[in-house]
């Protein structure tokens, strides 16, 4: 058979499979909805900012926006520290060891805005709680370490983490790994329809052969199945009795 599908013929495999393509795609989103909701963790997150600068009693303008340049500059420096061992290590002991120094590198992530001094430390875990506890024992650990390390002298802590109430999840997002699941799903039912068509190679009706252009000789009626003669002649007998 040729293998080669018009737009006709997609249509026509798409029609003929509906319910496959159907029954995939519910399938997929089940699978994805069962996943999120007794599968995968959630995971909250809560964060923290600080700023770092460096004091300086000159009142030049010049000075004082060469001195921001300068601290600009050093916040990649600073967002490095905040995630090395050195501090990590203090973070670790002031949360009991619930997590390890190479597990708190996981969690945690730093972020700045651009040409701004103000870092976030954002912290994840499946306890809001926790999250929130790393998220702040991280901005005192850098607090304390850094003025010895970096001779900065002026760090402020903006905002501490606050764990909530009936706080949402990060990750997994529900809507969009079952819309992932049902795009899946559909995908692989029509993957399965045309599949189906091209490894189909029997003929069912007429036109299966017209389409070849093969002339048809003749066919044979559909013949009756052993049950349905049974039936047949039951009903004569049981007729043929009423009569009598």
């Amino acid at each position: 058979m040729d293998t080669l599908f018009s737009i006709k013929d997609v249509i026509a495999v798409l029609k003929k499979s509906i319910l496959w393509i159907v029954s995939f795609a519910v399938g997929g989103l089940v699978i994805a909805g069962l996943a999120v909701y007794l599968l995968i963790t959630p995971m909250y997150a809560d964060n923290t900012q600080i700023l770092v600068s460096q004091t300086s009693e000159n009142e030049n303008a010049i000075s004082q926006n060469a001195e921001v340049q300068a601290n600009l500059q050093l916040v990649n420096t600073y967002r490095v520290l905040l995630t090395s061992p050195r501090i990590l290590n203090e973070v670790e002991k002031n949360i009991d060891e619930a997590y390890t120094a190479d597990e708190l590198a996981d969690k945690i992530t730093v972020s700045t805005e651009q040409d701004s001094q103000v870092m976030n430390i954002t912290a994840t875990d499946s306890d809001p709680e926790m999250a929130a506890t790393i998220a702040n024992e991280t901005a005192q650990a850098f607090k304390k370490i850094t003025p010895t390390v970096m001779k900065v002298d002026n760090i402020n802590i903006l905002s501490k983490a606050h764990a909530k109430e009936n706080q949402v999840p990060v990750s997994p997002k529900p809507y969009l790994v079952m819309a992932l699941g049902l795009l899946a799903g559909t995908l692989f039912g029509i993957i399965f329809a045309f599949a189906r068509n091209l490894l189909y190679n029997t003929f069912k009706e007429e036109k299966d052969i017209e389409a070849l252009d093969v002339p048809l000789l003749g066919s044979i009626g559909k013949l009756p199945s052993y049950k349905s003669n049974a039936r047949q002649k039951k009903g004569e007998f049981n007729e043929k009795q009423t009569i009598s």
